[in-house]
């Protein structure tokens, strides 16, 4: 599944350390390489709802619900 914010996340080599926010779970917040972020946040936002991905604080991807 693509983020609801369909950014250009292409370039990103797998060395780009994303932070993934979950706020009804804000122990589960993480920061990871790109490709275990985005897996991260799809699994977070079918369990709590809603969950970002952000680079450098601003946010550039989220899912809600696992869509």
């Amino acid at each position: 599944m693509e983020p609801l914010n369909r950014c250009h996340t292409k370039g990103m080599n797998n060395t780009t350390r994303l932070s993934v926010i979950c706020p009804a779970a804000p122990w589960e917040n993480i920061t990871t390489d790109a490709d275990r972020a985005w897996d991260l946040c799809l699994d977070l936002s079918e369990e709590y709802g809603y969950a970002q991905v952000r680079q450098n604080g601003v946010v550039i991807g989220e899912y809600r619900d696992g869509r």
